[in-house]
């Protein structure tokens, strides 16, 4: 991953958004400590939009978990909370 200085960036702005199309992400440094990551369009949403064939409902979730058939007991208690 590149990496880019916070006065590199703005002298090399274009070069930098080119790289993160191009070559992946791109690293933003400040005083050498990373401030940010610059990444394309594309790879934002790959990264950040939940893939349909993997999603699951909550319900699907619980119904494939380890636990169904154990026995385990997971109702609610009704007693009334400790006095503290």
């Amino acid at each position: 991953m590149a990496s880019w200085g916070i006065a590199e960036l703005k002298a090399k702005a274009s070069e930098v958004m080119e790289g993160a199309q191009t070559q992946g992400p791109q690293e933003i440094t400040r005083h050498g400590r990373l401030v940010g990551v610059l990444v394309s369009p594309e790879e934002w949403e790959k990264r950040n939009r939940p893939h349909a064939q993997n999603a699951r409902t909550m319900s699907e979730f619980f119904k494939s978990s380890p636990l169904v058939g154990s026995g385990i007991d997971l109702r609610r208690s009704r007693s009334k909370a400790r006095k503290g």
